[in-house]
């Protein structure tokens, strides 16, 4: 008696191919017999010891044989002649109770054929209820007719219940985000404009900075440069909000070492006090598809990351370097550097290292903010230590389609 050559019993594993041999014996022993019946030894000892749940029925469904990890799945111990399956109720998945004929191996027989991807809930009599998936095989002799079935039930409530608390917790981290979202945005749009006030109007104090006496323009100072640093604050807040709701960023073709010097020159006219060098590697400049707004607040985030953890007379170095694939921008500076932190926390909202905390203060948000405008924008971003000190703040994009470099 051979089994029929159908799918294997279970999953593609080493106990799965065991089984179909296994099942395949217990055939051949059943020929004299026309039915399953009970394996002998060493079927039976190989059955008992592989822990997996497995039952046998002769033609009419009627049970012939039952290891007991089968008993245990079921929570009891039925008796042999009785039909389909030893389970005390079934249920499908969706809880409505299933008819014992209308089980998978009651379909393996009647139809005569294999059933897989079926699953069903077992109600033991003490209540306690078990999922498992089924892979019930039809048995046939030497000419082709049915003689029984096969059936080996796996145990997956495990990993249902853990299916069912990630799906629970993802549910719950998405309502979360969706709060935090609506209050980042919400407190950011609320704050922008009287930040705005306030910086343009001590900006035009500082305009009249000789006329103020110096304890005066002492205090006109400290206002515009915490108005500038809040403003930044809210702007890096409601480009996280924006990209992490799955705002799309319009793409235009940009000679990025232009709009990079551009916003080098920019910056030092700012801060005078600070040396920032711009130069650009590759002769024929690099032509990228990006948005000049969020190169702007990507540039300016590294550029103040520079400029708060270096030393005032540590020059910054802009480098644009660009292959025939993707253009970079590196910042360099010789400030704290990064040696002993995992660079990629460094990108993380909020993360900031203990001696960063002491030096400057901040959110923890520019670098999470640069993360965000190349990732959609479709690059790459990364932090090294720089060798003799400080750190390597970089970031790629693809060059632009049918663009590539250009004189």
């Amino acid at each position: 008696m051979t089994l029929d050559q159908s799918p294997s019993l279970a999953p593609s594993t080493a106990t799965g191919h065991s089984l179909l041999r296994l099942v395949e014996a217990m055939a051949a022993q059943g020929a004299s017999r026309r039915t399953v019946g009970t394996p002998e030894a060493p079927y039976r000892q190989f059955v008992e010891a592989l822990g997996v749940a497995l039952y046998t029925t002769d033609a009419a469904g009627r049970i012939t044989y039952f290891n007991e990890a089968a008993v245990e799945l079921w929570g009891r111990r039925p008796q042999i002649g009785e039909e389909w399956c030893g389970s005390w109720r079934l249920f499908w998945p969706d809880g409505r109770p299933m008819a014992h004929g209308e089980c998978p191996m009651a379909i393996a027989l009647n139809e005569n054929r294999p059933v897989r991807g079926a699953e069903a809930v077992a109600e033991r009599p003490d209540g306690s209820r078990v999922h498992f998936q089924p892979y019930p095989t039809p048995l046939r002799d030497a000419d082709g007719r049915l003689v029984g079935g096969v059936n080996v039930l796996v145990d997956v409530t495990d990993r249902r219940r853990a299916e069912a608390d990630l799906r629970t917790a993802e549910l719950d981290l998405a309502a979360s985000n969706a709060v935090k979202d609506d209050f980042l945005g919400l407190v950011s749009h609320e704050l922008r404009t009287p930040l705005t006030t306030i910086y343009g109007n001590a900006q035009v104090l500082l305009s009249r900075a000789p006329q103020l006496p110096p304890t005066e323009r002492g205090m006109v100072s400290d206002i515009a440069e915490d108005a500038d640093r809040l403003s930044d604050i809210v702007e890096n807040l409601l480009l996280l909000s924006r990209l992490q709701s799955g705002a799309r960023i319009d793409l235009e073709p940009l000679l990025l070492d232009r709009v990079v010097e551009r916003l080098v020159t920019a910056f030092t006219r700012r801060h005078p006090g600070r040396a920032v060098t711009f130069s650009a590697s590759s002769a024929p400049q690099p032509v990228v598809d990006a948005d000049s707004t969020y190169l702007t607040l990507l540039m300016e985030n590294l550029l103040t990351n520079a400029n708060k953890y270096s030393d005032v007379a540590a020059p910054v170095d802009v480098v644009v370097q660009a292959d025939t694939v993707e253009a970079k921008v590196l910042v360099l500076d010789r400030g704290l550097g990064i040696d002993g932190i995992e660079p990629d926390s460094l990108f993380a909202p909020f993360f900031r290292s203990a001696e960063a905390r002491t030096t400057a203060p901040g959110l923890g948000l520019g670098l999470p903010v640069c993360r965000r405008i190349v990732e959609a924008i479709g690059g790459r971003v990364w932090a090294h230590p720089r060798e003799g000190g400080g750190s390597e703040f970089g970031f790629a994009i693809p060059l632009s389609d049918g663009s590539g470099l250009t004189d």
